[in-house]
């Protein structure tokens, strides 16, 4: 095979090189589709609704650390419990606090202004009218009501009625009272304002979603607590009111923890001191009947050694009561609201350990239950921790009931044996000592149970706010959107936009780009690459033109020459795969190229079938080479000269019936003879190789055949078709020219280096589309304007 005259060029390595000489020469399609994808960015982002951030630091003080003094007031309070920072997280974002706020602030009722652009959310000072439900608790439905403000009549048109300023309105069969803002401005007009109602469980449900808490380090109790919302003075405004309902509730829990155990410890001390007066009047009763009014020192002995005795008996007795009520509370847990009894008489940590991780879990199980359903995991797994922890509270209990009831039956006994002391003591002195025991016993309880109410009342007086606010709750923002990310964004969408348009165009289109996929495909030598004409004139080579496209037709010349064409095998026969890929265009002026060198030159019309060649160069048709074949013209008649010197043109004559059959009879072959013996070249313009055989049948006639592809033209799957023509030799010395060649991209200032039709035939087989010339459009008004509209177009469509 004989050497290819170009090579191909190093690749770029630098991949950004790569793809920048990729995509430049489209560079009006990036500039048309990234500032509409800007500009849709623009929109977007006004259309967005701005979101600000409430922040505030709070402290949670913890009853283990402290001053001195805190830690007396810490030996008093009975109720105290050390605060877990990721339980209180969990307790700020309740729902329960946060219903409470709100309906303080009547948030179950929004009004929006729904502008033309935007969704404004108006709030406080902002809000022409607050709706204030009288039944706040009533409030079950979700519905919108649109309203307009008459400022001039004051009042307010909502639900198809007029609702005079500070009267009461009916929606959804709950009351609200309209709360006029005074300080609005009355002036503004145009807003389509409506009011939003939902629930306070769902109001307060969107709020939690946006609320954030976290301590600022692992071993700190200061929390950073964060609130996103479209409206500062909201967010603010929450969370201070979130931090009031805190401490409230917090205070309240202490506070009904203390007023249980007061109540018990009263209770109690009722009860002693009616057994108190019952003994006191039995003692004058006996001293009255037995005329006894002191006893000996053997009685005072044994009051002495019993008094400790029946103290430390009456406490395990208490002690027993409190194990009851304890066991009671966790029995009946999950069934009826209640408030964990005081442990102030039970000392045991691993009960008030037990108790604690039992009121973490149940917080936990309501938690998940809120958002997931009773048969989940999650909860399923919540309700088996909490079955365990109540049986380990249970077990504990009963372990420390049976070591009570051990300890009394030893003091039982310790008793009985003192009772000794009695034999020695008289019966009478014997009788009062017995009364004075069961005095000196109910009134150690009642000392005790006094004791124990002022600890607890000192320690409720004593009680306060769990939450401290370090920094108060200030907004900064708007956090989103960002326009910077939004310009960014529409930037990469504008810009890969265009890269998809290409890809679309280039990588998964079914025709010849690109001459490396001819490469790649076919072992066919390349002589030449046409560029794309510009001109309406088939003729683009003359005497003394240096256009580019004149030059490499000169080169395609020069190049033919080293495949074999010569003045002794001088036949070139010219085809293609289609129709329109510019076989007639390609014939014509490689033929005026040779006679430029002072050849003379032979140009055959042998497309039979449709024949344009002849219309071209202006000749006259008929009688042509069919006439000529069935001996009804004779040579001289056939061959026409043309305005080109040198260069002769024999027309193909009357369309005949057979075009194949009259190829192969013997006056075709005298024909080709007698034209190579007065001609120095021969040029045949045959039919496609595509829907024909025509071309085949000249394989003997043609010394090199040179095989046309046309760029966006010529399908790709011809390319298999051309490698297997060259392999199985259908065709003498083979070799490929790319015609058409179009700068890639979108040039606006030359048609012809962008997307204009080249010239080719078209066929009538079902496949052809006429001729195909550029468009001269340079006298219409903004040309560069409608090329560039009408590349894009075509390139789009396609």
């Amino acid at each position: 095979m004989i050497e290819q005259q170009f090579f191909k060029e190093k690749q770029e390595v630098n991949i950004f090189v790569q793809l920048l000489q990729k995509y430049l020469p489209f560079w009006p399609l990036f500039a048309l589709t990234i500032p509409i994808s800007v500009s849709i960015a623009y929109i977007y982002l006004r259309a967005e609704i701005p979101v600000y951030v409430a922040t505030a630091k709070v402290l949670l003080k913890d009853p283990n650390k402290g001053s001195g003094d805190s830690k007396v007031l810490d030996a008093l309070n009975i109720f105290s419990e050390k605060k877990i920072v990721e339980n209180e997280i969990l307790v700020l974002r309740s729902s329960g606090l946060m219903e409470e706020v709100v309906k303080t602030h009547d948030l179950y009722a929004t009004v929006y202004n729904q502008g033309k652009v935007r969704l404004e959310e108006l709030y406080g000072e902002n809000s022409p009218v607050r709706f204030v439900a009288l039944t706040k608790d009533s409030i079950y439905a979700w519905n919108k009501f649109p309203f307009k403000v008459d400022w001039t009549l004051r009042r307010v048109e909502i639900n198809g009625r007029q609702v005079p300023f500070g009267s009461t309105v009916l929606l959804d069969n709950v009351p609200y009272r309209l709360a006029v803002n005074n300080h609005y401005n009355t002036a503004v007009q145009g807003k389509n304002y409506y009011l939003l109602i939902r629930p306070p469980g769902a109001a307060a449900g969107e709020i939690i979603g946006s609320l954030r808490a976290s301590p600022i380090s692992a071993s700190s109790t200061v929390l950073d607590v964060k609130l996103e919302t479209a409206v500062p003075q909201k967010a603010t405004d929450v969370l201070q009111r979130l931090f009031e309902v805190y401490n409230k509730e917090g205070i309240e829990d202490k506070n009904q923890i203390a007023a249980k155990t007061l109540a018990f410890i009263d209770d109690r001390m009722g009860f002693v001191m009616h057994q108190l007066d019952s003994v006191e009047e039995n003692i004058e009763a006996y001293k009255n009947r037995q005329s006894l009014y002191n006893v000996g020192t053997q009685g005072e002995l044994y009051l002495a050694k019993v008094r400790e005795l029946d103290i430390k008996k009456g406490e395990i007795n208490l002690q027993l009561e409190i194990l009851e009520d304890i066991r009671n509370y966790v029995l009946r847990k999950g069934k009826k609201p209640g408030t964990v009894p005081s442990l102030s008489l039970v000392s045991d940590g691993t009960l008030a350990s037990l108790l604690d991780k039992l009121y973490t879990s149940e917080f936990e199980l309501d938690k998940v239950s809120g958002v997931n359903g009773e048969s989940s995991e999650s909860v399923v797994q919540a309700k088996t921790k909490i079955n365990r922890l109540k049986s380990d509270i249970l077990e504990s209990i009963s372990n420390i009931r049976n070591n009570l009831l051990r300890v009394r039956n030893d003091i039982g006994n310790n008793i009985a044996q003192n009772n000794s002391l009695l034999k020695s003591v008289p019966q009478k002195e014997r009788g009062l000592l017995e009364i004075s025991r069961q005095q000196e016993i109910k009134n150690n309880i009642y000392t005790y149970l006094l004791q124990k109410r002022e600890e607890t009342a000192i320690s409720s007086a004593s009680t306060g706010a769990d939450l401290r606010v370090l920094e108060t709750p200030s907004s900064y923002g708007p956090i989103r959107p960002v326009a910077k990310n939004f310009y960014m964004t529409g930037f990469i969408i504008g810009l890969l936009s265009a890269v998809f348009l290409v890809l679309l165009k280039e990588q998964f289109k079914n025709k010849v780009l690109f001459r490396d996929e001819i490469e790649d495909k076919t072992a066919v030598p390349f002589v030449a690459e046409i560029v794309q004409a510009s001109t309406k004139s088939p003729i683009v080579i003359t005497e003394g033109k240096r256009t580019v496209i004149a030059e490499q037709f000169r080169a395609l010349r020069t190049n033919l020459a080293y495949m074999g064409l010569n003045e002794e095998h001088k036949a070139l026969l010219v085809t293609s795969s289609i129709s329109s890929e510019g076989k007639s265009f390609m014939a014509i002026n490689l033929a005026i190229s040779f006679t430029l060198t002072g050849k003379r030159v032979a140009l055959l019309e042998l497309d039979l079938r449709r024949p344009k060649l002849s219309k071209l160069m202006n000749v006259k048709r008929d009688p042509g080479i069919s006439n000529f074949i069935v001996g009804k013209a004779a040579l001289e008649e056939v061959i026409r000269e043309t305005s080109i010197p040198n260069l002769f043109v024999i027309p193909a004559g009357a369309i005949p019936p057979n075009p194949t059959e009259l190829i192969t009879r013997p006056g075709f072959g005298e024909l080709m003879e007698y034209i190579k013996r007065n001609f120095d070249y021969v040029i045949i313009d045959t039919a496609p190789i595509g829907p024909v055989t025509d071309a085949q049948l000249l394989k003997d006639y043609g010394d090199v055949t040179l095989y046309v592809i046309r760029h966006d033209r010529t399908p790709k799957i011809f390319l298999k078709m051309i490698n297997e023509l060259n392999q199985q030799k259908k065709f003498n010395n083979m070799c490929l020219v790319f015609n058409g060649v179009k700068k890639r991209g979108i040039n606006i200032g030359n048609i012809g280096n962008g997307y204009g039709y080249g010239y080719g035939y078209g066929y009538g087989y079902g496949y052809g589309y006429g001729y195909g010339y550029a468009i001269d459009d340079s006298d219409t008004k903004f040309p560069q304007l409608k090329r560039f509209w009408k590349k894009l177009k075509h390139m789009i469509r396609e």
